[in-house]
């Protein structure tokens, strides 16, 4: 059995989505002074690999302590994108991708790659319509993203995040290491902290691969 970490290092200075306020972790006792290290958190709950919870952006939707953990827990198919200047993931993403009513998609696009640069941002991939009410349809129960969010950044209206919250499907954002799984299917876990009230949390992800 292997475990794959699949999460971002939560640290001071990492990046944010654009208009965020910086994130920071700031020892405020040390052993060598004090006796013992604490660590003092500031930050939003959408920042490094997190969940989001309908709440985000649905009025009076459930927020992330009381979403079911296994929303974000189960069996997993990896969707591989190919590279490709239409920044707009349409169906035929999902074309010979063999998965169930009830699986977590991770779509593996390599934008992770770029995590730290401005083309993290400006060139990550996003969900179109079609494809959000395609994966609605076919009762996937969370999507997993090596890239930002749902959406293009620059948008104000957010459709995806609509579409996918309205039906209360999961979502994954900012994963790391998914060139690492070597098979179509995987263990997925992504439990996101549980805040109480809140509209996402972080989340430790990880695949474990039965060998």
């Amino acid at each position: 059995m292997r475990i794959i970490d699949l999460s971002q290092t939560m640290e001071t200075g990492m990046p944010q989505y654009p208009g965020q306020p910086d994130a920071s972790f700031v020892q405020v006792s040390r052993v060598e002074t004090d006796g013992f290290q604490v660590t003092d958190v500031h930050s939003v709950v959408h920042v490094g690999t997190h969940c989001d919870a309908p709440a985000h952006f649905i009025l009076h939707g459930e927020t992330i302590e009381t979403n079911p953990l296994d929303r974000f827990v189960g069996e997993a198919v990896i969707v591989d994108v190919p590279p490709s200047s239409e920044r707009e993931l349409q169906p035929n993403v999902l074309d010979g991708v063999a998965f169930s009513p009830g699986d977590i998609l991770l779509f593996r696009t390599g934008t992770s790659a770029k995590w730290g640069t401005e083309a993290y941002k400006s060139q990550a991939p996003y969900f179109g319509e079609e494809l959000a009410l395609e994966l609605v349809r076919r009762g996937v129960k969370t999507i997993g993203l090596d890239f930002i969010s749902p959406d293009p950044v620059e948008t104000e209206t957010f459709p995806a995040h609509h579409i996918f919250l309205e039906a209360r499907l999961g979502i994954v954002e900012n994963l790391i290491n998914l060139e690492q799984l070597d098979r179509p299917r995987v263990f997925f876990s992504a439990a996101p902290i549980k805040i109480k009230g809140s509209d996402g949390a972080f989340a430790r992800a990880y695949a474990v691969l039965f060998d």
